[in-house]
């Protein structure tokens, strides 16, 4: 099956290349602002675009059989993650969806923010109505539970991965993490999602469900951690993406239909 990762030009796209037999559909201007990220590209088919629009996708997906919508935007401004969760998002899902291809979100379990009454045996597990129970907090938690409504009207299946380990990471929170391991610096016991399950997540979900794919913690990757669960009153005071730091922090997440 042949798998188009819109928006694969990034951290995720470089790992999920090893395990999906998949092109790369990226816009000229990551390209150019990731130019490091070359090397994870070497025997791929990646096909440029402008922008992600619709008929500019439609054409780039040609040939393809699954749709897989990777982009997100872990830093910046409340509209630019909202371009990227929802508005572009919605132009992929629409240019699929018009070819009659399957289609996958990737999302976060930030998407269902604040979630205690979706805790079962200790974990989140997936809620029986679409992020019922659920509380998305702050602009990266709002933003992705909003791409998440779309990807919904057009039939897509989502993935929800916590924190994914793997290489290419180019921001300094995953600079850190790398030299932590290294190190055995402590770092807050977090879930953690390996390419591996969020791969097995885009070849098995069903149309129209969500799923969490996440298979352990930083500590079963080898990490000194430590524990530490954050009060909802200080989750809540938290700026910014501190908010989905501290929700890592507070929750453990599992799937009760996606055995990794």
């Amino acid at each position: 099956m042949a798998y188009a990762l819109v928006g694969g030009w990034g951290y995720l796209g470089a790992n999920l290349v090893k395990y999906l037999p998949s092109c790369i559909i990226a816009r000229k201007s990551s390209i150019e602002k990731r130019p490091f990220l070359k090397k994870y590209f070497k025997e791929v088919d990646v096909r440029v675009v402008k922008e992600f629009e619709v008929e500019e996708l439609k054409d780039a997906l040609r040939g393809c059989e699954v749709m897989v919508y990777v982009a997100g935007k872990l830093k910046g401004s409340e509209k630019e993650m909202w371009e990227s969760h929802v508005v572009r998002a919605e132009e992929a899902l629409k240019a699929a969806d018009s070819l009659g291809l399957k289609k996958v979100y990737i999302s976060s379990v930030a998407a269902v923010g604040i979630a205690e009454s979706c805790i079962e045996n200790g974990y989140v597990v997936e809620e029986e109505e679409h992020l019922s129970g659920c509380e998305p907090l702050g602009p990266y938690s709002k933003t992705k539970a909003k791409g998440e409504k779309v990807a919904l009207r057009y039939s897509a299946s989502i993935i929800r991965p916590a924190a994914i380990w793997g290489e290419a990471g180019y921001y300094i929170e995953w600079r850190f993490l790398y030299l932590a391991q290294k190190r055995s610096i402590p770092v807050p016991n977090v879930s953690s999602s390996s390419v591996h399950c969020i791969a097995k997540g885009i070849k098995e979900g069903e149309e129209g469900k969500w799923y969490y794919t996440v298979d352990g913690t930083l500590r079963d990757l080898g990490f000194k951690t430590f524990e530490f669960k954050p009060p909802l009153w200080l989750i809540r005071l938290a700026p910014g993406f501190a908010k989905v730091s501290m929700l890592a922090m507070r929750y453990r997440y599992k799937s009760k239909y996606l055995v990794c």
